[in-house]
């Protein structure tokens, strides 16, 4: 699939805290473009609070005042506009479905190219949304799913939402977690194998390991390693396991001179 670059179109906005909050769920999301078309509110301090650690998108945001601007402006690209309300010639469909088919059909995104396709992701304003005429320059109409009475969203999460079903059905390179350790496969561990010592320590105690689907390794196995252990992890894993095994060949060993 061809990389793509997400760009958030806030159209008409009314409140400018709106857009901070949207520029901050764009750093979150791995965004940095924002354009604002005809926005119907001034910028100021309140904005910037509202961004809080997400200053990027704000600080380099583009104004256009109509959609002839925009178009003439803006490289070519997939056009999803979001709508909370159905009705004739809107053609609604949540944005799973309509992710899930750009990805398998598009052209655009199938061709191989070093340059990132644009996908513009574009929200009308707080009170009515997007008009039929703002509609018209898009090429999907898409629904963020809800479950309860209400199903107008905030902007501002609208925004998030959208962009985080796009991350979830396209992909991208997700951000480590804070305090995050690196972590390395069992086999990633210079001198230790933990399924084969695991194997030899349940041998030595006599366990039968011929089945093939369940037994007491797998179960074990299963137990111990499913969580990719840390280096520091599975050295204290080996050297217990590895002591139990010179203590059992010793006791073995003994049975069989008292035999």
């Amino acid at each position: 699939m061809r990389s793509f670059e997400i760009r958030i179109v806030l159209v008409r906005t009314l409140y400018e805290r709106n857009i901070g909050a949207t520029s901050r769920s764009m750093s979150n999301m791995g965004a940095s473009k924002l354009i604002l078309l005809s926005p119907q509110c001034e910028l100021t301090y309140e904005s910037q609070k509202a961004a809080a650690t997400g200053q990027t998108g704000l600080q380099n945001r583009t104004v256009y005042q109509s959609w002839a601007e925009f178009l003439q402006k803006e490289p070519e690209s997939i056009k999803i506009a979001f709508t909370a309300r159905d009705g004739r010639g809107r053609q609604v469909r949540d944005i799973e479905e309509i992710l899930s088919d750009i990805k398998n059909h598009s052209p655009q995104l199938r061709h191989q190219s070093e340059v990132p396709y644009t996908i513009h992701l574009i929200f009308g304003p707080e009170d009515w949304g997007l008009s039929a005429e703002d509609l018209e320059v898009t090429n999907f109409c898409a629904c963020l799913p809800t479950y309860g009475e209400n199903s107008s969203l905030n902007l501002a999460q609208a925004t998030l939402l959208a962009m985080y079903s796009l991350r979830k059905e396209w992909g991208g390179e997700r951000t480590p977690l804070d305090g995050h350790q690196e972590v390395r496969s069992p086999q990633g561990v210079d001198g230790i194998d933990p399924d084969k010592t695991l194997k030899t320590w349940l041998m030595e105690m006599g366990f039968d390991l011929s089945k093939k689907r369940i037994n007491v390794y797998t179960v074990l196995r299963r137990m111990l390693l499913q969580n990719t252990p840390t280096k520091k992890e599975l050295i204290i894993l080996e050297t217990v396991l590895q002591q139990s095994i010179r203590k059992l060949r010793e006791y073995n060993e003994f049975r069989k001179t008292k035999n």
